[in-house]
């Protein structure tokens, strides 16, 4: 046995005071003599034959004390962690001896964080009606022509206008540096791909014509030592190219892959496609603001050591997306001219957000009382492979039995049941729309939501060919269990990507 007093520090973090008892000192500082004795040599003896006493005064009377508290210190905090019943979840930290004689000493650890609910049941959120006018039709269907588009010349020849595609050559002038030339550079005007004051200069731009233009780069501009100076620029038109659009006809209804068989159909189908996405949109705003409402009313005392594990996470992303771009980590930081611990810093605010975010839904499920057990999960995998063509549906069933699918669809459950509650408490209503009870002979169950869609269509996919296992299969993980963890994270590293 060990005396121990302990404390909590904020952070999550235990402070323990530990007095390890005189006889056990005394067995450690002899059991470190013998294996000192072992390792040296003193002239004259055998290795682990010479005397204690010149033990001591060859190596000194600390060397073998230091050997003692390297057993005394890890043996007694392990005696302390269990006699206090602590749960650290990293190594302890801070060692301070405080006294020899009693041998007594003091660490931290960080222990698992506390959270401490809100009022969240009192968050209310209101849901924004979902409207799709004619106008929005009209510009999606415009959208479809321009995919089917031409460029052509202009006949008669004609000055440059918003919309036109232009090829030309192009010189950056930075001050203080030498001109950066780009040749036969492809741009569509009005897109955004030079600054805005730029290609405004260019409306009116005529063909084989040679224009300067000063602009300014914007103060936010990613590379810290570009932003908000100025930059000449010199440009040669080389060609004006605009887009011819295919006839808006039942051929061309037909040819956009919605199965519309005339343009009003056409319309229809925008129509529908463009209200499913925009409710789907609505759900997703309603759901994130819920939840951030939610997060908001709530309280967790952090432990650091979690959150440098998280932008440990974070890092291990951005370094693979740059990766996968040819872009070395040790290049982005030279070029964005900062250190890993920048970029630590950097990262560090976020990670803290994901890991409270996590945290707190993690304890509103639970005082939701949300599960889900297997009776549901094997319900849910017969309705799926009831879909299924018949002649495939036994190797549906292996697949969807696996412990693989079967933790992919104990969370699309979990999710749903999940979001449902708490928007439900927010709202008044639950996220997803119920669907009307299955007539007579009907494969879909009562109970049927929007959210159940992807699970589904990725296991009909898979069955009939269309998809690879590795694209479709999901580790299992619930919102709750990752809530915003692979978004955040892949959205980070994309755009560091972007940025190099």
């Amino acid at each position: 046995m060990v005396k121990v007093e302990s404390e909590r520090l904020p952070g999550s973090v235990v402070r323990l005071e530990i007095e390890v008892d005189k006889e056990t000192v005394d067995k450690e500082i002899d059991r470190a003599y013998r294996r000192l004795a072992n390792r040296v040599v003193i002239p004259g003896f055998r290795k682990g034959k010479a005397p204690r006493v010149l033990i001591e005064r060859y190596l000194g009377e600390e060397a073998i004390f230091e050997e003692a508290t390297r057993e005394i210190v890890p043996n007694a905090i392990e005696q302390a962690v269990e006699q206090e019943k602590i749960n650290p979840i990293a190594e302890p930290q801070a060692f301070k001896l405080l006294e020899r004689e009693p041998f007594r000493f003091e660490v931290t650890l960080p222990v698992e964080p506390t959270v401490k609910l809100g009022d969240y049941k009192s968050v209310r959120v209101e849901r924004r009606e979902v409207i799709v006018t004619d106008e929005d039709v009209d510009k999606y269907i415009e959208s479809l022509r321009e995919r089917e588009g031409v460029w052509v010349t202009p006949d008669p020849a004609r000055p440059a206008k918003n919309g036109d595609q232009l090829v030309v050559d192009i010189e950056e002038q930075y001050e203080g540096e030498e001109p950066r030339k780009r040749e036969d550079l492809t741009i569509v005007l009005g897109r955004g791909y030079l600054p805005e004051d730029v290609e405004k200069a260019l409306e009116g731009a005529e063909e084989g014509k040679d224009y300067e233009v000063e602009s300014k780069l914007p103060e936010d501009y990613p590379v810290e030592e570009y932003a908000g100076k100025p930059v000449k620029y010199k440009v040669t038109v080389k060609s004006i190219k605009e887009l011819q659009l295919p006839d808006l006809d039942d051929d061309f209804a037909k040819r956009t892959g919605l199965g519309a068989e005339s343009v009003e159909d056409l319309r229809q189908k925008v129509r529908e496609r463009l209200q499913a996405e925009r409710e789907a949109e609505e759900r997703d705003r309603v759901a994130n603001e819920v939840i951030e409402k939610m997060v908001e009313t709530s309280t967790v005392d952090m432990p650091q050591v979690l959150i440098e594990h998280e932008v440990d996470h974070q890092l291990a992303h951005i370094r693979e997306n740059l990766s996968a771009q040819g872009i070395p980590l040790e290049q982005y930081l030279r070029f964005t001219q900062q250190t890993i611990e920048d970029l630590r810093n950097t990262l560090r605010p976020d990670a803290e957000k994901r890991l409270t975010r996590r945290l707190v839904l993690s304890e509103i499920a639970k005082a939701e009382n949300i599960e889900v057990d297997e009776s549901e999960i094997q319900r849910e995998i017969d309705r799926i492979a009831e879909r299924i063509d018949e002649s495939e549906r036994a190797e549906a069933r292996a697949l969807l039995d696996t412990q693989e699918w079967r933790d992919r669809i104990r969370a699309d459950i979990y999710d749903r049941r999940f979001l449902d509650r708490i928007v439900e408490i927010a709202t008044g209503e639950p996220l997803y729309p119920k669907e009307e009870p299955a007539s007579e002979g009907s494969e879909q169950t009562p109970d049927s939501s929007a959210s159940q869609v992807d699970a589904e269509n990725s296991a009909i996919q898979y069955v009939e060919g269309g998809t690879n296992e590795s694209e479709v299969t999901a580790e299992g993980e619930t919102l709750v269990q990752a809530s915003e963890e692979s978004q955040g994270s892949d959205a980070e590293g994309n755009d560091e990507a972007r940025k190099a």
